[in-house]
C-alpha cells in the first residue's frame, strides 16, 4: 500500500465517496490505501496518540449513524448495543466490520475516533462492559450500558472531539 494519497487514482469507486469524504481526502486528513485494482476505496487516517487524562475509543458505524453524528454532533439513539472500544486493539476490531471479518446489519462504512476525558470512558466501563473479541467494549445502546445520554452530553459539551480515521467505500448495491 502506498501512503501517497496524490499518486494514486481513486478508480471508478470514487464517484461514490461521500461529500465530507471527499474533503478529508483532499485536505489531507485521509489518504487512499487501496491496493491496486481493489473493488472498494479505503481511506485512512491519522489516528491521534492518548495524552493524559484521555482515552481514545473507536466506533465503526454506516452511513446513516455517521451522518447524524456528522449533523448533530451526537450519536442517534438508533442502535441497540452502540459499542466504543479503547485503544489500538479496538481500531483493530472496528476494522473487522469494514474488511468482513464480523458482520452488522448497519452496512458499516467508517471507523470514527472519540477523544474523551480517561474518567468518563472509566465510568462507562464500570457501568457495563464485555469482551468481544480479545477486546473490552461498552455499549452505549439499551442494549448495553445505556450510557448514551452521557457520552451525547459529553459531545455536546465539546468534552469529547471525533474524527473519522478509516473509510470503506464500495460501489452501490
Amino acid at each position: 500500500m502506498s501512503s501517497s494519497s496524490s499518486s494514486k487514482s481513486l478508480g471508478k469507486v470514487a464517484k461514490y465517496l461521500l461529500p465530507h469524504e471527499k474533503d478529508l481526502l483532499k485536505n489531507g486528513d485521509l489518504e487512499n490505501v487501496s491496493h491496486e485494482g481493489a473493488s472498494s476505496l479505503w481511506l485512512s487516517g491519522k489516528c491521534s496518540e492518548v495524552t493524559e487524562g484521555k482515552a481514545i475509543v473507536y466506533r465503526v458505524m454506516g452511513d446513516i449513524e455517521f451522518q447524524y453524528l456528522l449533523s448533530n454532533n451526537v450519536l442517534p439513539d438508533t442502535q441497540p448495543y452502540q459499542t466504543i472500544v479503547e485503544g489500538q486493539a479496538g481500531l483493530e476490531y472496528c476494522e473487522k466490520y469494514l474488511n468482513g471479518k464480523k458482520w452488522v446489519d448497519s452496512i458499516p462504512t467508517t471507523v470514527v475516533e472519540f477523544e474523551c476525558p480517561a474518567v468518563l470512558i472509566e465510568h462507562l466501563f464500570k457501568m457495563q462492559s464485555k469482551i468481544e473479541d480479545g477486546v473490552i467494549s461498552h455499549g452505549l445502546g439499551n442494549k448495553g450500558g445505556k450510557g448514551l445520554p452521557i457520552f451525547n452530553q459529553a459531545l455536546t459539551s465539546s468534552d469529547i472531539m471525533w474524527k473519522i480515521v478509516r473509510v470503506k467505500r464500495s460501489p452501490k448495491k
